[in-house]
């Protein structure tokens, strides 16, 4: 009986996995070991090597499946914040006002430089260059605040006078401030970039592109506390000593802080003037995927900004899958000092793009500026960016080991399992159903082995109450023992 159900169950559980198979397919295919798998090799002239080809072109058949957004935004870019992939973009590197949007860098800054407890002492430079026709908070001079309420209502109010009050504080000077932030965009690769204020108020030489304005944003989540400062909706400064009233302030980037927000919209930052026109960034996250959006002078209609960032990250998010190309398909380069390694490189793909059309460009030819380039197919440069990836070597020393199979198999298996994405796992019906029944067999299994035990311990009390029962009726030693003769059969019984 026990067998029985067993091997039903055992059945039961096969079936259901070989049903499954498909379904695992395709998680494997993304989270697996390795995704690519054996691209043609060539060396190119000059300091790069390649492996692929663009002759591996996509199907004009699936690339018109996907169409970009129509966007009102005169320059607009998606960004994988995660690995600074261009997922899509529109004159990215046309200089642009910012508006607003330069207080991302301001906030920067002030996480990097500043301490959020000091207090601030208002003074005229920080607030007679602030038009009041302009967004403040009526700060008053002598007036005194701690640089987190300034910080806090830079953000959320996109107050201009808190702005400069910031910059004031952190760089001695506005001019002394801006010089900080121009080497900010020098040091992140903003070349497209030029500031003149801390606000983003017009001026001639203050400009800047939505590529540019990406690279801030993502260099800006490395901090924790920008997160919360991006992301919050309601702010309140309680009474100063020059202020008696409570200043309570409310965030307007309606994609997080509105009921019928964004899915996964968490932090952001609105701007505008006339010069600039709408100016929006969005930063959203979704199955450990973190999108950011840009848009610049989105004019046209009511709320075009927010319907521009809407299309752009569904765009995005609809579209596009998180896929792994395996370090193993770039081999370590021997220089002086040492051995550059690969680490795994994550990209976004869409569905009609698989990662054996991927070509890898090998560049170790700059000192200090090795890498490898990630290029999709020429072909699709209609709905996508053809780099798909940058990611630079890692230099090993000569004493420790080149790779992480040198070191040992646990760290890599640490990596594979990091990489599968357990959310999606979860959300799969196959794996509830194998779930559930395993969970059954065990189930099962308890109660036949419960049975049997109470069942051997029937047995058992029933044995030692046989032995009992037979130790009462033995006779005491010494007793004679009477035997009667057996009544033959058929003859009749006498009367006693």
């Amino acid at each position: 009986m026990q067998k029985s159900v067993i091997s039903f169950l055992t059945a039961l559980i096969l079936l259901v996995s070989l049903s499954a198979q498909p379904a695992f397919a395709d998680t494997i295919q993304v989270f697996g070991e390795d995704p690519i798998s054996g691209p043609s090799r060539t060396t190119s002239q000059g300091g790069g090597r390649s492996t692929g080809s663009d002759e591996d072109a996509v199907p004009a058949s699936s690339a018109r499946h996907l169409q970009p957004p129509e966007l009102y935004a005169e320059a607009a870019i998606l960004m994988d914040m995660d690995t600074g992939q261009v997922v899509y973009a529109k004159n990215p590197h046309k200089r642009m006002y910012p508006a607003s949007l330069t207080k991302v860098v301001t906030c920067l800054l002030a996480i990097e430089q500043g301490d959020f407890s000091d207090q601030v002492t208002i003074t005229a430079e920080m607030i007679d260059t602030v038009p009041r026709s302009s967004t403040h908070i009526a700060l008053t001079y002598g007036e005194e605040l701690t640089l987190g309420q300034l910080v806090n209502a830079m953000m959320v109010e996109s107050a201009n006078d808190a702005a400069n009050a910031v910059a004031v504080h952190l760089g001695d000077s506005l001019e002394g401030f801006v010089e900080m932030m121009n080497r900010k965009a020098a040091e992140i690769g903003a070349d497209g970039t030029h500031f003149s204020n801390p606000n983003g108020l017009p001026e001639d030489d203050h400009y800047t592109t939505a590529y540019d304005l990406a690279l801030f944003t993502r260099e800006a989540l490395t901090h924790e506390e920008f997160r919360t400062l991006a992301g919050t909706q309601h702010y309140e400064i309680p009474p100063t000593n020059l202020q008696p009233q409570t200043r309570r302030m409310n965030n307007k980037q309606y994609m997080f802080c509105l009921n019928d927000t964004y899915p996964g919209a968490f932090a952001g930052k609105t701007g505008w003037t006339e010069e600039a026109g709408n100016t929006l960034i969005t930063i959203a996250e979704r199955d450990e995927v973190t999108l950011a959006s840009v848009v610049l002078k989105s004019n046209g209609v009511a709320d075009a900004e927010f319907i521009d960032s809407t299309n752009l990250l569904d765009y995005g998010y609809d579209n596009f899958h998180r896929a792994f190309l395996s370090k193993e398909k770039v081999p370590d380069q021997k220089v002086d000092g040492g051995t550059l390694v690969m680490q795994e490189m994550p990209v976004l793909l869409p569905a009609m793009l698989s990662p054996d059309q991927l070509s890898l460009r090998i560049d170790i030819e700059s000192p200090g500026q090795e890498a490898v380039t990630v290029l999709a197919p020429k072909s699709v440069s209609t709905f996508m960016d053809q780099q798909v990836g940058y990611f630079p070597f890692t230099l090993v020393p000569d004493d420790l080991p080149a790779s992480a199979d040198d070191s040992g198999s646990e760290p890599h298996r640490a990596a594979i399992w990091e990489r599968v994405e357990w959310a999606r796992l979860m959300r799969n019906p196959v794996v509830w159903a194998i779930g559930g029944s395993l969970l059954l067999l065990l189930l099962v299994v308890l109660l036949v082995r419960r049975i049997g035990r109470m069942r051997y311990r029937r047995r058992q009390r029933r044995m030692r109450d046989q032995r009992i029962r037979g130790h009462l009726q033995e006779p005491p030693p010494g007793a004679v023992r009477v035997y009667r003769p057996k009544e033959q059969a058929g003859s009749p019984k006498k009367r006693r």
